[in-house]
């Protein structure tokens, strides 16, 4: 879609400007290569060109059109090479026309040289700084280089300049997504769709975005939508996610069938051996998990996660001798791994060894701060969760707490909201900050604005994002922008979502929660009380109504594995 979107267009500006000057001839022949070139007829356009360049007396400038034009004609054709000889032998004639140097830019790419691209890429947008095309197409080659930062401002540009064509917001998106900054990423690649419902690529790219933030329906969602768009592009990998997110959302049927498709296109897939057995092994499938994780096992005698995964099967089908040799294996080869340090301290739990089995929640914990299964089962046991090692990132702000998880990632966590961590997604350089934490009332209660210090971005200055906590359902439900620099973001609320435009003109819409029946207070964005960054007014309810008390839910004892162990 990248390339078809700008090198059409380069013929059809090649053609107008020769057609002043032109002989009848070559005019007559280039609007018949152009025609061709429309209707998909790549062999009859190059051999028009051809025809009009054999023509005497063409001025140089209409003989770098008509060669611009054949190396589009070329490349559509995959003479890939071919189409730079024609794209050299324009710039010969004229240096200065932006167009060629995109295309020529498009060219590089498909042969694999992202660091040539980038240099025509900056010629084309030296020449024309208008040029949103060569923007985008500048922004894939340094994502090509993994140079997400600098592919996220090209992106940016490009949005601003093609504000209603859907390929540069998914290319942001990408960006976001692979510096971990997900709830942007679905802010862009959901823009993007708005703007092309059939873009198979930001629904790719969402569906990632979505999985990493723990929303699986829409995950599989956005999955499916991408395989229904184009089948057999990213299959197998496009499955596995899917599979994967049916098999959060405890979906067994649909999570068994797309592993099942992943193995039938790769048979040698371990991620999707292991996988389907731990979904095996959660809907008491025991001996089919166990087959799979011998399958793993065969493949790679020494995974550690097949050892882990076989020895809880094993817990789980009332075996925890026979589980504990296994996971001991696991934990020779690796003697730190959080996930069999769990699942260790699971069976010296069933056998009754609560001692060991809190030392191995503590090892765990202390490994992976976020594992809550341990975290579970140390405050469960009434043991003592493992002293922190790392240095808090800044001083504590309502009880929220930074840490860094992993290196240049941060997420903020608070006793006394368990369960939730929220991933200071960072736009600038430096570390997070806390700003503020102000818990909201009325239509809003439940839902709390943790606002943070995102980093300093050059030519901008310091970038304010605020995270949207729901603290009942213990999830984070976007991360907003609110400043950068001296510009402000509007929050406009209303009962049951809210609309963010930020600094740049881009709105995203956030779904807080149903709107109930009644009228209630409705927070509404303050722009200066000196009280907190977020004010409200209140509109109060008309009449009372009378709340029926929910009825508990006890579960029942099937609903979990471990039920027979921890009930």
């Amino acid at each position: 879609m990248r390339a078809k979107i700008v090198l059409l267009g380069a013929v059809m500006a090649t053609v107008a400007s020769g057609a002043v000057q032109a002989a009848d001839q070559v005019l007559l022949r280039a609007r018949e290569g152009a025609a061709a070139m429309l209707r998909g007829q790549y062999d009859r356009a190059v051999a028009l060109y051809d025809e009009a360049l054999g023509t005497p007396d063409v001025s140089k400038f209409v003989q770098a059109s008509i060669y611009s034009d054949r190396g589009v004609a070329k490349w559509h054709m995959k003479n890939t090479k071919e189409a730079i000889d024609d794209f050299n032998e324009s710039i010969q004639l004229a240096p200065d026309n932006a167009i060629v140097y995109n295309n020529r830019g498009n060219a590089l790419m498909d042969l694999g040289h992202p660091e040539e691209a980038i240099k025509d890429f900056d010629r084309a947008i030296a020449l024309d700084p208008s040029y949103g095309a060569a923007y985008n197409n500048r922004g894939n080659a340094y994502a090509t280089l993994q140079n997400y930062d600098a592919a996220f401002q090209s992106f940016r540009k490009a949005t601003a300049l093609l504000s209603t064509t859907a390929a540069p917001y998914n290319g942001r998106g990408r960006a976001h997504a692979e510096r971990e900054r997900y709830h942007a990423a679905v802010r862009d690649l959901s823009h993007a769709l708005k703007l092309d419902p059939k873009s198979a690529a930001a629904y790719r790219n969402r569906a990632t975005a979505n999985f990493e933030l723990g929303k699986y329906a829409a995950a599989a969602e956005d999955a499916t939508q991408a395989l229904d768009l184009e089948p057999e592009h990213d299959k197998a990998k496009l499955l596995m996610l899917r599979a994967r997110s049916y098999a959060a959302e405890g979906a067994f049927r649909e999570g068994v069938a797309d592993f099942d498709k992943v193995l039938d296109i790769e048979p040698d897939n371990m991620d999707a051996f292991a996988e389907r057995g731990e979904l095996l092994a959660k809907n008491k499938r025991y001996d089919a998990a166990i087959g799979d994780f011998n399958k793993v096992l065969e493949l790679e005698p020494k995974n550690v996660k097949a050892y882990a995964l076989r020895g809880e099967t094993k817990m789980f089908d009332r075996r925890p001798d026979e589980g504990y040799i296994d996971v001991n294996i696991a934990i020779l080869l690796a003697p730190d791994d959080p996930l069999a340090l769990r699942i260790r301290g699971n069976i010296y739990e069933a056998q009754k060894r609560t001692e060991n089995a809190i030392a191995d929640y503590q090892r765990a914990l202390a490994k992976d701060p976020f594992q809550e299964e341990s975290r579970a089962a140390l405050e469960r046991l009434g043991a003592p969760m493992p002293v922190a090692t790392g240095k808090p990132v800044g001083p504590a702000v309502a009880g929220w707490v930074i840490n860094e998880k992993a290196p240049g990632r941060f997420a903020a966590t608070n006793p006394d909201y368990r369960g939730v961590s929220v991933d200071m997604e960072m736009f600038g350089d430096g570390q997070p900050k806390i700003l503020a934490w102000d818990q909201l009332k009325g239509a809003q209660s439940g839902l709390g604005l943790l606002k943070y210090d995102a980093g300093n971005a050059n030519g901008e200055g310091q970038l304010e994002y605020v995270a949207i906590v729901d603290t009942k359902k213990r999830q984070v439900l976007s991360i907003e922008p609110e400043r950068w620099g001296d510009k402000s973001a509007i929050w406009t609320w209303k009962t049951a979502s809210l609309s963010v435009t930020d600094p740049d003109g881009n709105i995203s819409d956030v779904e807080l929660r149903p709107e109930r029946s009644q009228a209630a207070p409705v927070a509404r964005r303050r722009r200066d009380d000196g009280g907190g960054f977020f004010g409200f007014a209140q509109q109060q309810p008309q009449r009372k109504t009378n709340r029926k008390r929910a009825r508990r839910n006890s579960g029942g004892q099937n609903s979990n594995p471990l039920g027979w162990l921890f009930r």
